[in-house]
C-alpha cells in the first residue's frame, strides 16, 4: 500500500511513515528537541529556564529593558535586541550562548549588553529569543 507522512513536532522535519491501515489509530511519539538539565538561560541574574522547561519558553520574549545575559550548556542561546517584537537592529542584537559541545555541558557564556567604539555604553534589551542550537 501508500505510506503516509505525518509531522512529528511543528519546528521539526521529521516524519514518521505507517500503513494506511494504521490512519486511525492515534500514535503517541516522544521525542526531545535536545534540552538537558544543564541548559540554563539567565536574564538580568534571574533563571527564566533550565532543563525541559527550556522547550517550553522557546521563542520570543518582550522584557522591560535587561543588560546582562546568562546561557549555560550546549544546547540552547539566547539572541538579546534592543528592539520589541525580537527585531534586529545594527549592532543592537547579540548573540548569547556558545552552542559548542566541546567545551562541556557545563559552559557558560555571560554578557553585559554594551557598544561604542572608544567610549563604551550599556544598552539595555527590550526583548529576547531563546532559541535551540542547531
Amino acid at each position: 500500500g501508500t505510506l503516509a507522512q505525518v509531522p512529528l513536532l511543528r519546528r521539526e522535519a521529521a516524519f514518521i511513515e505507517f500503513e494506511p491501515m494504521f490512519r486511525g489509530v492515534a500514535l503517541s511519539v516522544a521525542l526531545s528537541c535536545g534540552f538537558v538539565v544543564t541548559d540554563k538561560v539567565f536574564v538580568n541574574n534571574q533563571l527564566v529556564a533550565e532543563g525541559d522547561s527550556v522547550e517550553d519558553n522557546v521563542g520570543c520574549h518582550p522584557h522591560e529593558g535587561s543588560t546582562t545575559f546568562k546561557v549555560c550548556g550546549a544546547n540552547v542561546k539566547v539572541v538579546a535586541h534592543l528592539m520589541s517584537n525580537c527585531r534586529d537592529y545594527s549592532k543592537y542584537s547579540e548573540t548569547i550562548g556558545s552552542c559548542d559541545a566541546a567545551l562541556g555541558t557545563d559552559h557558560c557564556d555571560e554578557k553585559t549588553l554594551t557598544s561604542g567604539y572608544t567610549n563604551h555604553f550599556e544598552w539595555k534589551a527590550y526583548s529576547y529569543d531563546i532559541q535551540p542550537c542547531k
